[in-house]
C-alpha cells in the first residue's frame, strides 16, 4: 500500500493555468475526498471493512483469530469510522505513468494542458508536517483489496481501541485512512494513481483548511506549498498549441523558476530549470 523512499518520480497532469497557478504560488491543493470524482469510495472501503463481519467463522480460522479478538476488530473498525467523521480528509493525486492518453484527456485540458513529475520523496519530505499523514499507491485488484482489509482486521482485533498504548492506536489509524484513501475501482487501473493524504482535526477550526465555491457546491481545500526545485521534468500534451523550443514558453520558465534572493547572492547564476519534454502520445 505504501511507497518506498527513493528517487522515484510521480506525475500531475493539469491545465496549463493551473500549472502556472501551482508554480506561481508554489504550492498544491488538497481536495476535499467527500468531494472526489467518485466521492463513494472511502464509504465503499469503510464498507467493505464492515462487511468482514458476514465471513466471520471463515476469517477467525483463516485469520487465527478468537471469537472475542474478531469482535473487537470489528468494534474497532466501527470506533475509527465513527473517528474520522471529526476530521477534514484532503488528497492530492498524482500518477506513476507520465505520458498516458486517458490522463491527458481526463485532467489535462483534453491534452492542451501540461504534465510535471516531481520527486516523491522530496514531495514526501516537505508534507511532513502537522497536515500529513500518509503517501500510498491505488489499489485497484478487487483480491488485493480484500487480503488488505482482512489483514487490517486482523491488526484491529489486537487492542483495544478505548484503552491502548497511543503509538498502537495511530499506527493502526494510519493503515486504517491509507486503506479507505487508496482502494479504487478496477476500471481505473490506468491512472496508476499515488494519492498524499492529510487528516486534520475538525475542531479547533484549522486555518490552513479554506472553501471554494465550486459550480454551486461548496468544498473545502487544503494548499501546502513545496520547494520548487523538486519539480524534475515537464512534459507538454499531445494537443499543446505551443512547442518545448517555443520562446514564450521558454521565457515563462525562466521568469518562474527563478530565484531571486540565491541569484543576488552568486549562489544561483546558473538558475534551475526543469527538463522540458513533449508528449509521444497519439490523440485522436
Amino acid at each position: 500500500m505504501g511507497t518506498e523512499e527513493s528517487n522515484e518520480l510521480v506525475y500531475h497532469y493539469t491545465s496549463l493555468d493551473a500549472f502556472i497557478s501551482i508554480v506561481n504560488s508554489r504550492t498544491f491543493r488538497f481536495g476535499d475526498a467527500r468531494t472526489m470524482n467518485d466521492y463513494t469510495e472511502i464509504e465503499h472501503n469503510i464498507n467493505l471493512l464492515l462487511n468482514l463481519e458476514k465471513q466471520k467463522p471463515e476469517l477467525m480460522e483463516k485469520l487465527n483469530i478468537s471469537n472475542e479478538g474478531f469482535n473487537k476488530g470489528i468494534e474497532n473498525i466501527q470506533f475509527f469510522k465513527k473517528y474520522i467523521e471529526n476530521h477534514y480528509i484532503h488528497i492530492m493525486s498524482f500518477s506513476n505513468n507520465p505520458d498516458t492518453l486517458s490522463q491527458w484527456r481526463g485532467y489535462a485540458d483534453s491534452g492542451k494542458g501540461i504534465c510535471f513529475g516531481m520527486n516523491l520523496s522530496a514531495l514526501r519530505h516537505c508534507c511532513l508536517n502537522s497536515i500529513y499523514r500518509i503517501a500510498g499507491n491505488c489499489i485497484y485488484i478487487q483480491e488485493q483489496l480484500n487480503k488488505e482489509a482482512q489483514n487490517l482486521l486482523k491488526l484491529a482485533s489486537t487492542f483495544d481501541s478505548n484503552d491502548c498504548e497511543f503509538e498502537a492506536r495511530s499506527n493502526f489509524l494510519d493503515d486504517f485512512i491509507a486503506f479507505i484513501t487508496t482502494g479504487k475501482n478496477e476500471d481505473f487501473i490506468d491512472e496508476g494513481e499515488v494519492r498524499l493524504v492529510s487528516f486534520i482535526e475538525k475542531l479547533p477550526p484549522p486555518q490552513d483548511v479554506k472553501f471554494i465555491n465550486s459550480n454551486g457546491f461548496i468544498k473545502s481545500y487544503l494548499e501546502v506549498s513545496f520547494p520548487i526545485n523538486i519539480i524534475d521534468t515537464i512534459i507538454l500534451g499531445p494537443c499543446c498549441k505551443f512547442t518545448t523550443e517555443d520562446p514564450v514558453f521558454n521565457d515563462m520558465l525562466d521568469n518562474l523558476f527563478f530565484n531571486k534572493k540565491l541569484y543576488e547572492l552568486g549562489v544561483d547564476t546558473n538558475p534551475y530549470k526543469p527538463k522540458v519534454l513533449s508528449s509521444k502520445a497519439t490523440f485522436r
